[in-house]
């Protein structure tokens, strides 16, 4: 895990690129892109104003639909977010889309050494001079494995992968506890796991970074209590994971 200091990720943060405006098919947005603006994949741009026809769906709901997509070759995760009533286009408008906060969080994440897909743009359609927000739209590398629950519950007690498991959990936790960051939450599914025994966190909506102490050790509390009530019902998962906080 890297070694940064919380000041060595503030300086990160504020240096991240501004948002530029790219015409899209129909629109304008203002985008965000983790890689140079002439690197950015030919495809992303108008597939973010348009659902493309080979999306696989992972998640459909009244305001979010989250899906698989190879259309640019390596698959991609695309999410397209629509806020819910007037307070929510106004605030998402006003300071940064779930989307937005998700592709800072994936870059912070990165910059920490904390294994997560490599985000590739968010894209945000305002109007208003900026301050309500129509939709968002973001695109990350997508993660291969499988969620930790599942992952974890093939495998025996003191089986050498768990414990690989366990210490990749430990390490990413000291970090983010180390920057006062928290993930937000924690279910078992936005932990992915890899066949050698890799984590990536996925799902970034709810991470934040750099927190007052006072307001970042409720959460963190929360973050602790909601993973291990993802072993309520395997024991030998719970005594596993049991002190993969201890470091913070």
């Amino acid at each position: 895990m890297g070694e940064a200091t919380r000041s060595d990720l503030a300086a990160f943060l504020k240096d991240l690129p501004p948002a530029r405006s790219i015409p899209l098919r129909g629109a304008s947005a203002a985008v965000n892109s983790s890689v140079f603006p002439d690197e950015v994949p030919l495809w992303l741009p108008e597939t973010s104003a348009r659902i493309p026809a080979g999306l696989t769906i992972l998640k459909f709901g009244s305001r979010a639909i989250v899906g698989s997509y190879a259309g640019g070759g390596e698959p991609a995760v695309l999410k397209y977010y629509e806020p819910a009533g007037i307070a929510k286009h106004l605030t998402y408008g006003m300071l940064g889309s779930r989307c937005h906060r998700s592709w800072v969080a994936g870059l912070a994440l990165g910059f920490l050494g904390i294994p997560t897909p490599a985000p590739l743009m968010v894209a945000e359609w305002k109007s208003l001079g900026g301050l309500w927000l129509s939709r968002s739209f973001l695109a990350t590398r997508q993660a291969t494995g499988s969620p930790l629950a599942k992952f974890a519950g093939g495998l025996a007690e003191g089986d050498p992968l768990l414990q690989r498991v366990a210490t990749s959990l430990r390490e990413a936790f000291s970090t983010l506890a180390r920057h006062r960051a928290v993930h937000g939450d924690l279910k078992d599914n936005n932990i992915i796991v890899g066949a050698d025994g890799n984590i990536s966190f996925i799902d970034l909506d709810a991470t934040a970074f750099l927190l007052p102490e006072k307001e970042w050790r409720p959460l963190w509390d929360r973050d602790r209590r909601r993973f291990l009530k993802n072993w309520n019902n395997t024991p030998h998962l719970a005594a596993a994971f049991r002190n993969v906080f201890d470091d913070a």
